[in-house]
């Protein structure tokens, strides 16, 4: 639960550099974290400031990738500047993209499984937390999980 506070002493501290930087020489880093988790006792106070800066930079994110998109879709294609042959070879490339991507998938499947198995068997054999047999099963479904988020 360190990350906020991680995150801003990141941002609020730059080694060799008083005032982190930023040309205020008000703040001098003494060693201590800018925010405490751990004085804040409600869990949900704890989570929520851990998760709304991350959220922010996803929002931020998606917002953009809907700028480009419009900007994108608002270009002409090969019908509309009398260019046939244009739409011709990007229906190619389209289908030689999907070829290689079902392809590839096949091999990164197989590879996930291979190292999912692995995680499963190690973290079965030494377990995380003392007496806790699902260790291993948990991880290797996470890192399954993770991968298909991910393709």
């Amino acid at each position: 639960m360190r990350c906020l506070a991680g995150l801003l002493l990141l941002c609020v501290y730059t080694p060799g550099v008083e005032g982190g930087g930023s040309g205020y020489d008000t703040f001098v880093h003494d060693g201590t974290p800018a925010l405490k988790l751990t004085d804040i006792g409600d869990d949900f106070v704890r989570h929520l400031i851990c998760a709304i800066p991350l959220l922010l930079v996803g929002i931020m994110s998606l917002l953009f990738v809907l700028v480009l998109r419009s900007k994108l879709m608002s270009k002409a294609t090969g019908k509309d500047i009398q260019v046939d042959k244009l739409d011709y070879l990007a229906s190619k490339v389209k289908s030689g993209s999907i070829a290689f991507l079902t392809e590839e998938y096949k091999y990164l499947a197989v590879y996930v499984v291979i190292w999912a198995i692995v995680v499963a068997v190690l973290f079965s054999i030494v377990p995380m937390k003392k007496d806790a047999a699902t260790d291993g099963v948990r991880c290797a479904a996470c890192l399954i999980i993770g991968a298909l988020m991910s393709g």
